[in-house]
C-alpha cells in the first residue's frame, strides 16, 4: 500500500496522508446566552472553535454526532452527554428518545448537508438553531494529483470545492465518510463508504485501495 497516493480533502489533517484543504472557515459571533440551555448539539468539530470565539459554553454537556466530535468536545474540557452513530438522523433519534424535554442549542455552519432542526420540529421538539460559521472554497489549487490518486472526502462541501478546483477523473478512487457525503458526488462517480464515520476509518479504507 502507498499513503503517497492518498489525499484527504478536509479542513483538518490526518497523520500519514496528504492533506489538501479545499475549504476555509469564517467564524461568526452571534450573541448567545448559554445559561438558558441544557445542552449543545454538535454535528462537527468546527462548532467548538466557533463557540470559543463567542463565549463561555463549556459548562454545557455536548450531544455529539460521532466519536471524533465527542473527542474534540472532551479536548475542549466539555462533558459528553451522548455520542450518536455518526449521521444526522441518529442525532434526531437520540433527542427524541432521551432529551425531548430539555432545551438545546444547535450551533452549525451556514450550509447544512442535513438539517436536523426540520425533523425535530416535525416531532414537536424545539431547538435554537444558530449559524456560527460558514465555509467557502479555496480559490487556488495547492497540489497536483496523480492519475491514480485515492481521494477521501469528509463532507458534501469538500466534494463541491474539489469539483471546482480539480474535477473528477475516472482513474481516481474515492472514499467517502458517509452516505450523505457520497450522495453529493457527481452522477457517474463511484465511491466506497468507510466502515465508521471517522477520518481514521476512511484512511484505513483508502489504504486498501492504494495498491
Amino acid at each position: 500500500m502507498s499513503s503517497s497516493k492518498i489525499f484527504l480533502f478536509s479542513k483538518t489533517p490526518y497523520p500519514g496522508v496528504n492533506h489538501i484543504p479545499v475549504l476555509q472557515a469564517t467564524y461568526l459571533q452571534p450573541s448567545i446566552d448559554f445559561s438558558v440551555y441544557d445542552y449543545i448539539i454538535a454535528t462537527s468539530k468546527e462548532v467548538f472553535t466557533a463557540l470559543n470565539k463567542i463565549g463561555s459554553w463549556k459548562d454545557l454537556p455536548v450531544l455529539a454526532i460521532s466519536d471524533a466530535t465527542a473527542q474534540a468536545a472532551q479536548e475542549e474540557g466539555a462533558r459528553v452527554l451522548q455520542t450518536a452513530e455518526g449521521y444526522a438522523e441518529s442525532i434526531v433519534t437520540c433527542i427524541n428518545e432521551k432529551y425531548a424535554g430539555l432545551k438545546a442549542l444547535f450551533p452549525h455552519a451556514k450550509v447544512l448537508a442535513y438539517d436536523i432542526e426540520e425533523d425535530l420540529v416535525r416531532l414537536g421538539i424545539r431547538v435554537d438553531s444558530v449559524v456560527v460559521y460558514e465555509t467557502s472554497c479555496m480559490k487556488v489549487k495547492t497540489t497536483e494529483l496523480p492519475e491514480d490518486a485515492v481521494c477521501i472526502f469528509t463532507s458534501p462541501s469538500s466534494i463541491s470545492c474539489f469539483q471546482k478546483l480539480y474535477g473528477f477523473l475516472p482513474t481516481y478512487k474515492i472514499v467517502c465518510i458517509g452516505e450523505t457525503t457520497r450522495s453529493a458526488l457527481p452522477k457517474g462517480v463511484d465511491a466506497v463508504v468507510s466502515e465508521k464515520t471517522s477520518i481514521a476509518s476512511c484512511v484505513q479504507r483508502a489504504e486498501s485501495l492504494a495498491v
